[in-house]
């Protein structure tokens, strides 16, 4: 029985669901539609993702020296590419399925607000027994027994004039065991009509609900579509810098290798009383910060890893490693037009700037509606009812036994100071709402003026890099000729090789930031458009062309 029972609780959880998903997901199909760049499916669907399976992805069979004993981290890890890691992260991302759901609790919160504005039944009812004895004499009883039963069904409709129409259908039934009647029934029909003349009336108050709980759902649906630009571009950036790091790990091994062979190479020499124990010494210690240094690099690598990987919805238990070839596939590409069209662009594509504009608009019709409410109450009421003949024993509604009455409902509203205070209140935060949109778009202009500047620095400080990274090697060739030849000296060696090491990473991270400001400029521009796997729009081969 026990199993019935949850059988049944099962189907009625599973019917509930798809009841409501067709809703929901109908609201959402149709308004999504009107926002550039929620068009695909994505939030069409928020079933829990299936557990993460990696088996498609390519097994890493090598380990690399410069992870020294922590090779083994990435000994058969699957090789994950970026777009491989954007597609994870739109479909395992704890925060970014939370967003998900919060669009479509706004979009379920709609569906009760639509149902208060149709037919809204109601029915309920009873029923009771009786049994009385009374004694009446000697050994004399009488019993009554007495079944009674009362039942209604309604149906309540709000129209968006403000008038709400209430019908109502009532039974009262009883039948009794003993006696000379042995049943009758008492039935009324009543239909009741308000309609607000004054404060209340008028599509403009009445509709409010639905209408703000409609635009809700269009502006959660905004901050979606412009959090999964923000979401894609820092799952870039995350995954960027995690192999940056990776990078920067195997260049300070090879500075620690080089100064294991410029060791052995002086040690020789002071042997041979070339060199002297001090400038070995000072060998020795840079080899010493060069190992302390590599650790650190491996340690930062890890935890970064790690890091992505919660991003990305994968347990960090999970053998992964980043394609480093996508680092080959960043080039330095500067965006056509000027700082001033950017900013027209963002000004009318930015979502949350939309809804920001928005927004002033529901204040203004906010402040309408509580200046309509400083006005008297002032109801129009119609009744009409229907009742059952006297000692009706069935059903009947009798016509000829009707009750019809109208009038007025009137509240003059003698004392208007709380709705004062609310119109004050709605024109303050109107007042605030257009400050708001004002900063808003004036934040804007100075966000994108940084990343213009970003931008140009960024491609200068590569430029500036590759160039370093040139005298560096020079250098340290110099640096090692003169060592060999007995004339350089340890501080040299030592630094030229620390100097190689910053150019390195400078190269790397520079063309890095360059296209990560690329990303940004473009995010906060709004024309960065992403598909469902998480992928953006090629916005760059468009540049390419154009250029």
């Amino acid at each position: 029985m026990l199993s019935v029972v949850m059988l049944s609780t099962g189907c009625t959880q599973k019917f509930y669901k798809k009841w409501a998903d067709r809703e929901v997901f109908g609201i959402l199909g149709k308004k999504v539609k009107t926002v550039a760049g929620a068009e695909d499916e994505t939030l069409l669907n928020i079933t829990p993702p299936p557990p993460v399976n990696l088996a498609a992805l390519v097994k890493q069979s090598q380990t690399e020296d410069f992870l020294g004993n922590r090779a083994y981290i990435e000994k058969g890890a699957r090789v994950i590419k970026l777009n491989d890691a954007l597609d994870f992260a739109v479909h395992h991302n704890r925060i970014y399925l939370g967003r998900k759901e919060q669009v479509y609790l706004a979009a379920l919160d709609l569906t009760q607000t639509r149902q208060q504005y149709g037919p809204i039944a109601e029915g309920g009812g009873g029923t009771k027994f009786t049994e009385t004895q009374v004694k009446t004499g000697v050994n004399d009883f009488v019993r009554t027994s007495t079944l009674t039963a009362d039942g209604d069904i309604g149906l309540d409709i709000l129209m968006k004039t403000g008038a709400r129409l209430a019908m109502d259908l009532t039974t009262d039934f009883t039948r009794f065991f003993t006696g000379g009647i042995r049943s009758f029934n008492d039935s009324r029909a009543a239909v009741r009509l308000t309609q607000p003349l004054l404060r209340g009336a008028g599509v403009l108050a009445a509709v409010e609900p639905l209408r703000q709980d409609e635009r809700d759902v269009l502006y959660a649906i905004r901050d979606f579509t412009q959090y999964r630009k923000t979401f894609t571009v820092d799952v870039t950036r995350q995954y960027l810098r995690a192999i940056q790091a990776r990078e920067a790990a195997r260049n300070r091994f090879v500075a620690y290798k080089a100064s294991l062979v410029s060791i052995e190479r002086d040690n020789a020499l002071a042997e041979a009383n070339l060199r002297s124990q001090s400038a070995l010494k000072q060998i020795e210690q840079g080899s010493l910060t060069y190992e302390r240094n590599w650790l650190s690099a491996i340690r930062t690598y890890e935890e970064q890893l790690d890091d992505l990987k919660i991003v990305l919805g994968l347990p960090v238990t999970e053998r992964i490693m980043l394609d480093s070839n996508e680092l080959k596939r960043l080039e330095i590409i500067d965006p056509n037009g000027s700082l001033e069209s950017c900013t027209d662009t963002a000004l009318v594509t930015r979502l949350d700037l939309y809804n920001q504009r928005d927004t002033l608009q529901d204040a203004e019709r906010r402040v309408k509606i509580a200046h309509q409410n400083t006005l008297p109450t002032v109801n129009a009421i119609v009744n009409y009812q229907i009742n059952s003949p006297a000692n009706n024993l069935g059903m009947e509604l009798n016509p000829r036994y009707r009750n019809v009455s109208g009038g007025l409902d009137v509240d003059l509203n003698l004392n208007t100071l709380p709705e004062r205070n609310s119109l004050r209140a709605a024109q303050i935060s109107e007042q605030a709402t257009r400050r708001n949109l004002e900063l808003q778009e004036e934040q804007l202009r100075s966000t994108l003026r940084a990343d213009w500047r970003d931008l140009q620095l960024a491609r200068r400080q590569y430029e500036l890099a590759q160039k370093g990274l040139e005298l560096a090697q020079k250098r340290l060739e110099i640096e090692e000729a003169l060592m060999a030849e007995g004339q350089g000296t340890a501080r040299d060696i030592v630094e030229s090789q620390d100097r190689l090491i910053t150019a390195r990473d400078l190269v790397i991270s520079t063309i890095i930031d360059h296209n990560l400001a690329r990303l940004q400029l473009w995010t906060d521009m709004g024309v960065l458009f992403i598909r469902k796997d998480g992928r953006w729009e090629d916005v760059l081969k468009s540049e390419k062309h154009e250029s």
